[in-house]
């Protein structure tokens, strides 16, 4: 199977330019990135095909992956049980993307309401249990202009953890929660939320958007306490934030998005340091 070889021998990291600032220094440098890309997995028996959902991963070693999901969603009882597996590269859509179709033994029943769910095969994301791969595109068409979005000093940008650290009480009780908050262009945190997933505090900080402040997302900047993956960056962009900042790591994923709609990254921001991957424009620099 020549597609599941090519698949395997992908590498789990990637390479990537970025502006690398501290020390006073601005430094043009070489960084490496963990991959996240989405697989898509469904079973067959006879005629009967039964998606299961998309796990966003790394590469590598992605049969063992889908054969310990199929053993662990009680599908499967052993190996045997499956008679081929075929992963094809999905055509057409957003970013590089896979798909795994599994051919188990006539005696597996596929029971539909039991298996065609999101079962959580992720990262940890809110983007996981989409049923096709279609409904992962980019639902925005057109990139960020130059103009949109706010500006920040560096010395603005640096100081948003310890205002974020500031007004997360629980998050000091317990150190089991993330965080998303939003601030405006003036470096004043407007909002933050909080949960034990990283997509819940972005989904509930839009939901009190919603509620209405009058604040434009492309007049503010979005803080995440943890890494940054393709579920964040796809509701940030959903809503139209051009501006995302993480105090973790980007994924992959989320810096090709962020180079492709002209979204200003940061990642790794902690101190005096941190790492811009895409659209460095909406930053000033204290150099």
């Amino acid at each position: 199977m020549p597609d599941k070889e090519i698949i395997e021998q992908r590498s789990r990291t990637v390479r990537s330019r970025i502006l690398r600032i501290g020390d006073g220094r601005t430094l043009s440098e070489e960084d490496r990135l963990t991959v996240e890309e989405p697989l898509e997995i469904a079973v067959q028996n006879g005629n009967t095909t039964l998606p299961l959902g998309v796990a966003f991963r790394t590469p590598g070693d992605d049969e063992a992956l889908v054969l310990g999901m199929l053993r662990n969603e009680g599908i499967i009882g052993s190996h045997s049980e499956v008679l081929s597996m075929r992963f094809t590269q999905e055509k057409g859509a957003t970013m590089p993307a896979w798909r795994a179709m599994v051919k188990v033994s006539d005696k597996i029943v596929l029971d539909t309401d039991r298996h065609q769910r999101a079962f959580p095969i992720s990262s940890a994301c809110g983007a996981c249990g989409k049923s096709a791969l279609e409904s992962l595109r980019i639902a925005r068409e057109d990139r960020f202009h130059d103009r949109e979005g706010p500006r920040f000093q560096e010395a603005t940008l640096v100081d948003f953890p310890r205002r974020l650290l500031e007004r997360q009480t629980d998050f000091q009780h317990t150190g089991g929660l993330h965080a998303a908050a939003r601030f405006g262009a003036d470096g004043e945190l407007i909002a933050l939320a909080e949960d034990i997933g990283r997509h819940n505090a972005m989904d509930k900080l839009v939901g009190a958007w919603l509620r209405g402040d009058g604040v434009a997302w492309n007049e503010q900047a979005i803080l995440f306490s943890g890494r940054l993956g393709y579920d964040l960056m796809q509701k940030a962009m959903a809503v139209g934030c051009p501006f995302l900042v993480s105090i973790g790591a980007p994924s992959s994923f989320a810096v090709e998005l962020a180079n492709l709609f002209n979204v200003t990254l940061v990642g790794f921001l902690r101190g005096e340091r941190f790492n811009v991957y895409s659209s460095p424009h909406r930053i000033q620099f204290s150099d």
